[in-house]
């Protein structure tokens, strides 16, 4: 106060002890604000508020999660909403046709080339393999017709079988395609990407191709190599469907393969032919084809 007096002789020191504690309610009283990096004042309230910020108020997702309309809940496995694996709502690049034909090529010739080795080598090699490999061409022939005795009215009952196999198989994928939408998605994912680019006459070579290379290879294979009895149908049956994970093809996909698998399998062995499991596969992957894009109207072969 000393040093106010000497610099305002004129003023009273009363005035000056009520001048200092206005300023001090002033300034108590002043918002917080920071200009060019120095530190000021805010009200004690708003504090408060910024302390709990964190905690109080949602972030961006949550509180979309939470207003967000219960049309808009996503449903598993509703064909629309996107499933327990949201991969397979996802559409798979387009392709063109010479790709598709090429893989289809690729993958016929070198699984046709494994099984025709391994099989040949078994009959060429009967005489130094051991006993428990056997002749597999003898054991399950790809075309029982070529090995005698084989009468014709044989031919009819394998004929009838393969017709009967592959309209079971047709049935019940269009069964399943209304009662199970991870099966339905994957289905559609594939066929859309292998189908659209293709014209008309390429649907029998996309669906006679890999049935005779897969038939081959996984009946008149792994079903002899495993002893000729159920084992061996299970066994390829489960083969057959985990190598048919991927390319848009999910879990659901796979099951489905390993149980029809064990179908072209049991046909191959029941009635001694693998050809018989090649027209029914052949055949029920036509039929499929081309229900598919019956309902699809949307692609258009060339």
């Amino acid at each position: 106060m000393t040093t106010l007096a000497l610099l305002h002789p004129t003023t009273p020191i009363a005035s000056l002890r009520g001048a200092s504690r206005a300023a001090r309610a002033v300034v108590s009283r002043a918002p917080l604000r920071v200009v060019a990096g120095k530190r000021s004042r805010r009200p004690k309230a708003e504090k408060r508020s910024d302390a709990t910020s964190d905690v109080a108020v949602p972030t961006v997702g949550t509180a979309a999660a939470e207003t967000a309309p219960a049309s808009q809940t996503p449903v598993p496995g509703d064909g629309t909403s996107p499933s327990a694996d949201p991969s397979i709502d996802e559409p798979l690049p387009a392709v063109t046709r010479d790709q598709v034909l090429d893989s289809c090529l690729g993958t016929t010739a070198w699984m046709l080339g494994i099984a025709v080795i391994l099989r040949e080598g078994t009959f060429f090699g009967r005489d130094i393999l051991p006993p428990a490999i056997g002749d597999w061409t003898h054991q399950l022939p790809l075309v029982a017709a070529l090995h005698p005795p084989f009468e014709p009215s044989d031919l009819a009952v394998h004929a009838a079988v393969a017709v009967g196999a592959a309209a079971l198989v047709t049935a019940s994928r269009q069964a399943l395609l209304d009662k199970w939408p991870d099966f339905a998605a994957a289905t559609d994912r594939s066929n859309r990407q292998v189908l659209a680019p293709l014209g008309i006459g390429d649907l029998v070579t996309v669906s006679a191709l890999p049935a005779v290379a897969e038939e081959a290879l996984f009946r008149g294979c792994v079903i002899p190599a495993l002893g000729g009895g159920p084992l061996g149908v299970v066994a390829s049956g489960a083969v057959f469907g985990v190598l048919h994970v991927g390319g848009g093809r999910n879990a659901a996909f796979a099951a489905w393969a390993s149980a029809v698998g064990c179908l072209y399998g049991a046909c191959a062995v029941g009635c001694g032919d693998v050809s018989v499991a090649i027209a029914a596969h052949a055949m029920a992957n036509y039929a499929s084809a081309t229900m598919w894009l019956e309902k699809n109207p949307d692609v258009k072969l060339q």
